[in-house]
């Protein structure tokens, strides 16, 4: 497996810095914030206030609330294939730019808009290791002058395999050759969080492994890959035949599949519903530890 990210997949703060005003450079702030609310999982809120007060220059704000599907009663699952390509196109995305995505303080919004990207067979897309909240740390340029990028053609080629339902999980969820990934924070897989999605708990023989620990909490990036890896191999997860990971929502858990993708690993597929669907139908096992 690979010991250290791809540079093609995770770019650095100082190589941004120099590159920002490439034309052929799409970049986006994808910021959301979920917050907590003692009676609901979470209210969801924009980060574009923030956008509009300060960003990285040369970028745009991609809202994953306006290219995700509308009619659906689960929230950010993906589009269909008309509709992503339209807002991509008019986000001046096409296949001669190179498109880098950051967030604040959590990677997993920006990997979200990756993993979408590659699923419609769009492969030039970078993360920015340690997002916004590193970029400001170094106190690199920072504008509050929005830019609109000119409108360009995008054509997706959906690759199969990428997002997964819930029959594909129940299917695999007694096989053993097939690791389901639990995202989201341990009090949440475990059951012992004051609110749930609809049951508390997790997938059954689902195992844990949280978006949040594949980064550093002091300096927002990265941890080493190769200590990533050692996260995984505790779950033997990298000799696994296929690997679903899953979340509340579909998005930490593509925080897992940016890593394992960096890793070598590519036989990752996304629950897009996720817990957001399964605990809420009573007929789907769960289990809580």
């Amino acid at each position: 497996m690979n010991k250290e990210f791809n540079n093609s997949l995770l770019v650095e703060t100082d190589w941004l810095e120099k590159n920002y005003n490439n034309k052929n450079l799409r970049i986006f702030d994808c910021t959301v914030y979920l917050n907590y609310h003692p009676t609901k999982i979470y209210t969801i809120e924009s980060g574009i206030e923030d956008y509009n007060k300060e960003h990285i220059p040369n970028s745009d704000f991609l809202d994953i609330n306006d290219i995700s599907e509308k009619n659906t009663p689960y929230r950010f699952m993906m589009p269909d294939q008309n509709t992503f390509d339209k807002i991509m196109s008019s986000k001046g995305i096409g296949q001669d730019t190179h498109v880098i995505l950051y967030s604040r303080d959590n990677i997993q919004w920006a990997t979200r808009v990756w993993w979408m990207l590659r699923s419609m067979g769009f492969n030039n897309a970078s993360i920015l290791n340690g997002g916004f909240d590193r970029w400001k740390y170094e106190n690199k340029p920072i504008t509050s002058d929005n830019i609109n990028y000119p409108k360009n053609i995008f054509k997706s080629v959906p690759k199969k395999g990428y997002f997964c339902t819930k029959e594909e999980v129940k299917k695999y969820i007694t096989n053993n050759n097939i690791s389901i990934i639990n995202a989201l924070r341990r009090s949440l897989h475990n059951g012992t969080f004051s609110v749930d999605y609809g049951r508390p708990g997790h997938i059954k023989n689902s195992i844990n492994i949280p978006s949040s620990d594949m980064v550093d909490d002091k300096t927002k990036l990265y941890k080493p890959l190769y200590e990533l890896e050692e996260i995984f191999n505790k779950y033997n997860v990298l000799k696994k035949e296929k690997v679903i990971a899953y979340c509340g929502g579909g998005i930490a858990a593509t925080n897992i599949a940016f890593i394992l993708t960096n890793l070598g690993y590519n036989n990752v597929a996304v629950y897009d519903a996720s817990l957001s669907e399964w605990a809420n139908d009573n007929s789907l096992p769960m289990s809580v530890d």
